[in-house]
């Protein structure tokens, strides 16, 4: 699959979004808009089980498998969004 970078951030940008509102995360308010340095953990407050959550739809929505080894310096939407696309062109 042949997907820019920019496409897979704004895709993971607006995926956070809509699972910060599903869950009823005040953080997303507060925080304003996500952009590529807004960071998982510190910025929304995600617990290990919803960051598992979320990446489990990421998986989905991008059909592809994320390994947790991969994840290890994957603080931001921007560190995501460079894993999702080293998969994909794999």
């Amino acid at each position: 699959m042949n997907i820019g970078f920019e496409e897979i951030e704004n895709r993971i940008k607006a995926q956070l979004a809509s699972y910060l509102e599903s869950s009823g995360h005040p953080e997303l308010e507060a925080h304003g808009e996500i952009t590529g340095s807004s960071n998982l953990v510190s910025d929304f407050t995600l617990d290990s089980f919803q960051v598992m959550e979320f990446l489990m739809a990421l998986e989905e929505s991008f059909d592809i498998m994320i390994d947790v080894n991969n994840l290890s310096n994957a603080h931001t939407v921007n560190d995501l969004a460079k894993v999702v696309q080293g998969l994909l062109n794999e």
